[in-house]
């Protein structure tokens, strides 16, 4: 008799869950959360079964709201914790003090999480980055990640901390051929990236590693300025070079001036990476629009 599949379930079907569905389709049974109804064919077509629900933060309210309401709030509980029992979950949706709460509560029963965090935690620290460096939780941004996060690590959770990332049609290549892409100051501030299929590959292999409760970096080998690689980009793509904005309007990601050193994370998880620095992944990225 054939083994039925273990169940790997997505907290939200975005870039990251469409790259796992494609590593991951053969061996699991999956699923996937969205709060939109007219989204559900789309994450069918990927090979995903829909499950649509209002925002964990709505399900919690199944303790207080009165009469049938309460009464449907409870039973997709019911039907969620039953979901996670005893499967592999990943969490990708952006933080949300009630939601995470209460849906890391119903998770508590999977076999293995793990949740999509953030490089950003680290803030205003510049230079290199590991799993030793400091959290900065004056920001607010990384206040409320790091909230997150030990949520998910108090019911078992493993967190990846993600730098940008790109791949299968996203990435700085676009917003250059799109023309909305503005230098961040004059380019000399480090930038750290991962392509999803790589960071694909480091989840699977933190969901079935034994070690729970782990916080890893991912990143690529190659950290560069943001001048090197946008460079590099309009080179191949023959754009002009791109105007610049002041650091201070830029989004508060492309302020940061850090080089993640994610050997440790990619040792321990046993991962080698197939795009190791821009080159090898912008370049299959550039291979997909250029080629005729």
């Amino acid at each position: 008799m054939t083994e039925s599949k273990k169940k790997l379930v997505f907290l939200g079907v975005g870039d990251v869950a469409r790259a796992l569905a494609l590593q991951a389709a053969d061996d699991f049974k999956l699923f996937g959360t969205t709060r939109s109804a007219d989204r559900a064919q789309e994450i069918l077509s990927l090979g995903i079964e829909p499950i649509v629900i209002d925002g964990f933060d709505k399900l919690s309210l199944g303790s207080v709201v009165p009469g049938q309401m309460a009464e449907s709030l409870k039973e997709t509980a019911d039907s969620m914790r039953e979901l996670f029992s005893g499967a592999y979950v990943v969490v990708s949706f952006p933080p949300d003090a009630e939601s995470d709460s209460f849906a890391s509560s119903l998770a508590a029963g999977a076999d293995g999480i793990v949740y999509i965090s953030s490089t950003a935690v680290y803030g205003k620290a510049e230079g290199v980055i590991n799993e030793d460096t400091a959290v900065d939780e004056e920001t607010s941004q990384a206040k409320t990640r790091m909230d997150a996060e030990r949520k998910w690590l108090d019911v078992g959770a493993s967190v990846i901390r993600a730098p940008g990332i790109y791949g299968r049609g996203n990435g700085l290549h676009q917003r250059l051929l799109n023309g909305n892409y503005r230098l961040p100051g004059d380019g000399s501030n480090y930038v750290s990236r991962i392509h999803v299929d790589d960071l694909s590959s480091m989840i699977l292999s933190a969901l079935g590693s034994e070690q729970k409760q782990q916080v890893y970096l991912s990143g690529d080998l190659l950290p560069t300025t943001h001048r090197e690689i946008v460079e590099w980009l309009v080179d191949r793509l023959k754009l002009p070079f791109p105007e610049s904005m002041p650091l201070e309007r830029c989004h508060y990601t492309q302020r940061g001036n850090r080089k993640v050193d994610s050997s440790r994370s990619l040792d321990s998880l046993k991962t080698v990476l197939k795009y190791p620095t821009y080159r090898e992944g912008y370049g299959r990225e550039l291979e997909a629009i250029l080629l005729p």
